[in-house]
C-alpha cells in the first residue's frame, strides 16, 4: 500500500500487537518529535521527550500497525518494526 491509499478500518479487536506490545501499555518518548508536514517541513508542533502515549487496540489485519493515543487525544499509528527505538515501556 502506498502513502496515498487508503483504508476503512472498523475493526479494532487486535488487543495484543506481535511484538509484544498491549493494548492499554504506556510508552514514554525516548526523544522529542519534531512534527514535519507532507513536504519534510517542520510544522512547529514538537512532542516533548518524556511524553506518555498509550497503546490502543488494532486491527488484526495490520497487525504490525500499533494504534497510539497522544496526550493530546489524537489518535496516531506507528510501524512496529521502530517503535522500541522511539519509545520505552511504562509498564504492562
Amino acid at each position: 500500500m502506498s502513502f496515498d491509499d487508503y483504508r476503512l478500518v472498523s475493526s479494532y479487536n487486535l488487543k495484543e500487537y506481535p511484538c509484544g506490545i498491549r493494548a492499554g501499555n504506556r510508552l514514554r518518548l525516548r526523544e522529542q518529535i519534531r512534527v514535519k508536514d507532507h513536504k519534510d517541513r517542520e510544522t512547529g508542533k514538537v512532542y516533548p521527550a518524556g511524553e506518555v502515549w498509550i497503546v490502543l487496540p488494532g486491527a488484526e489485519d495490520e497487525p504490525d500497525i500499533i494504534w497510539l493515543r497522544q496526550p493530546d487525544g489524537n489518535r496516531h499509528t506507528w510501524d512496529a518494526d521502530d517503535i522500541t527505538e522511539t519509545f520505552e515501556l511504562v509498564d504492562r
